[in-house]
């Protein structure tokens, strides 16, 4: 088994909970100079006409979110670069409207604030 270092330049990969404390699936951030990854893997399905969408969460108290976009068959993958992306301390997972037009994120169906994996807390 491989070690992994939990830093702000490393590998983050945790378990996603529901916020009823059920499992939900798991998800890896790599953050790599300004290059952000994430993948998230469900192991649950949103109910009938929902989607799940992935978000990431800023630390700045703003409760700014950005979209990573709807959660295509339990998967999500996303790869940007940012100026920042150290910026963002959490992910969290919303279940929206099918086909929902509005930009902003509706009630958490499950989070993982990775900023306490990181020790930035």
């Amino acid at each position: 088994m491989s070690k992994i270092s939990l830093s702000l330049f490393g590998i983050v990969i945790a378990t996603i909970f529901s916020m009823t404390r059920f499992k939900l699936g798991t998800l890896t951030i790599d953050s790599n100079n300004n290059t952000l990854d994430v993948s998230a893997n469900l192991i649950v399905t949103p109910k009938q006409d929902k989607v799940f969408e992935g978000w990431l969460v800023q630390a700045d108290g703003s409760n700014y979110k950005l979209s990573l976009g709807v959660i295509e068959v339990s998967n999500l993958k996303f790869s940007e670069n940012m100026v920042n992306p150290y910026t963002y301390i959490q992910f969290i997972i919303t279940e929206e409207p099918n086909g929902d037009a509005d930009p902003n994120a509706v009630g958490t169906y499950g989070e993982l604030n990775y900023s306490l994996l990181l020790g930035n807390n």
